[in-house]
């Protein structure tokens, strides 16, 4: 039992490893998110990265959640992708 617990806690933690390349993290904001992706060499251009960021219910993607981000609601306006404040 305590192999069980001490083997699911080891592969937790090597699943939750910090690598850049390796997607969405828990709990990321959504601002975050496309913060460290328009930062990154993967995701040049902002339409790529909000796609990539976008979280979606049942298949339909959710609004972006730009609250405070005024540069990145301008990007957003510009590329036609939705989001709330």
């Amino acid at each position: 039992m305590i192999k069980k617990i001490i083997l699911s806690g080891f592969t937790l933690l090597l699943l939750g490893g910090c690598n850049p390349e390796m997607g969405r993290l828990p709990f990321e904001s959504d601002v975050g998110c496309l913060r460290k992706e328009l930062s990154s060499d993967t995701h040049p251009s902002f339409q790529i990265a909000a796609n990539y960021c976008q979280q979606d219910d049942h298949g339909v993607p959710l609004p972006l959640k730009l609250k405070g981000a005024l540069d990145l609601q301008m990007q957003a306006e510009k590329t036609n992708i939705a989001y709330t404040n």
